[in-house]
């Protein structure tokens, strides 16, 4: 996979630097309610364009996914918070069967007379 992705961008970059080659003419920009003139290559014109698109659509996919980020967020809280309370839920548990264990154990052995069978293993 990273082999292919290394590909997909040289291929892409390869691209980019034909167009730009390919498309030097001058351009002379103005942005309407401002009197500057910027005079630049087409293709950075162009090129400019893509990337300011690009970031509005981040912006806005990145706007959009809040409240997902949010309820994963809590998700993950509540996830861990019943984790730790499993945890400490079979922790009981497990004492509660040892104790038992050992309680059983000393009412067997104070009734008979203890033989190797009847020690308590560890």
């Amino acid at each position: 996979m990273r082999v292919l992705n290394t590909f997909l961008a040289v291929v892409v970059a390869v691209l980019v630097v034909l167009f730009a080659i390919s498309n030097r003419a001058p351009v002379v920009v103005e942005i309407w309610p401002f009197p500057y003139q910027l005079q630049l290559g087409l293709y950075a014109v162009i090129l400019l364009a893509v990337f300011i698109g690009f970031l509005a659509g981040l912006i806005t996919a990145w706007l959009m996914g809040g409240k997902r980020r949010r309820e994963l967020r809590t998700l993950r809280r509540e996830t861990k918070d019943l984790h730790a309370s499993l945890l400490q839920a079979s922790l009981a548990q497990a004492n509660l069967a040892r104790a038992n264990a050992a309680g059983s154990a000393a009412t067997a052995t104070t009734a008979t007379t203890p033989g190797i069978k009847d020690l308590p293993m560890r």
